[in-house]
């Protein structure tokens, strides 16, 4: 890991005059885990002389340990004093996990999808460094919520005029399979919607749309709603949320609808990468 900075929650290390540094860092490298950890459920055949996939799952999700000090170019004593530790602890000792990237001096641009953006969900456990009973040093141990990071969400706005006509959708994910994003719908006719996704042989629909309705869909809560008071999609719906994905040699999403219709795709794509 090469970082002086991260960005927690909103903040940043060096607004509390702070870097990244390594307390025990005897060594020129470091052999650290990848992240994104599978775990191959197996059954035995022939008397073990061979084993079947049965399945598999992340069992796992991502921790790393560093430690942290004060900025040498604006404090030459080090020590942490009580109410800094305090002020730190409150910020990264949290109950939840928030968003959290490590950040360098080339961390300079947010404005597109780049692959050396990498965002986790994270919170701290944390244990002091001290030496001649003064604290210099907090080590941090970062849990995450998932076996991997994310990248900045991607958003495709796709128009579709109720003919033949598709739109195409690049699944940038690092993981090959599919997920579901968030979808804003915004119907311009009336009839009955279609959506479908070739790449996953996806069928989205909902009967009785009428103009001018907006639908929202979150993809990892599994709730959809509609801005139209009369629609019940309860009865309408076919409960078969849409999914983008990619396999190992395509990532095209070819999306069509069957009414004229706009329709917003946004979701954070999967980057196997760890702090």
């Amino acid at each position: 890991m090469y970082a002086s900075d991260f960005e927690y929650d909103g903040h940043y290390l060096s607004d509390f005059g702070f870097v990244v540094c390594d307390f025990d860092g005897a060594s020129s490298y470091d052999v650290i885990s990848a992240g994104s950890k599978i775990t191959f459920n197996k059954v035995s055949r022939n008397r073990g002389k061979k084993y079947g996939l049965n399945g598999t799952s992340y069992d796992e999700c991502i921790t790393a340990t560093f430690d942290i000090c004060k900025d040498p170019c604006f404090d030459d004593d080090g020590t942490i004093t009580s109410d800094e530790y305090r002020d730190l602890m409150r910020w990264l000792n949290r109950s939840r996990f928030l968003k959290f990237r490590m950040l360098n001096e080339l961390d300079d641009s947010e404005d597109e999808f780049d692959r050396e953006t990498c965002y986790f969900y994270a919170s701290f456990n944390i244990e002091k460094i001290k030496m001649y009973d003064k604290l210099y040093g907090l080590r941090l141990t970062l849990e995450t919520n998932a076996p991997f990071g994310f990248a900045l969400p991607l958003s495709y706005t796709l128009s579709f005029d109720g003919s033949d006509a598709e739109g195409t959708l690049y699944d940038m994910s690092d993981e090959i399979g599919y997920t579901y994003p968030n979808m804003t719908i915004n119907v311009m006719g009336d009839g009955d919607l279609t959506v479908y996704n070739d790449m996953t042989d996806c069928t989205f629909y909902i009967s009785d749309c009428t103009n001018g309705e907006v639908i929202t869909v979150n993809g990892e809560t599994m709730v959809i709603e509609t801005t139209s008071q009369d629609h019940d999609l309860g009865e309408c719906f076919n409960f078969e949320f849409l999914s983008i994905g990619n396999t190992v040699d395509n990532r095209e999403n070819h999306i069509t609808a069957s009414i004229p219709c706009e329709i917003e795709i946004t979701y954070s794509p999967i980057i196997k990468e760890t702090p």
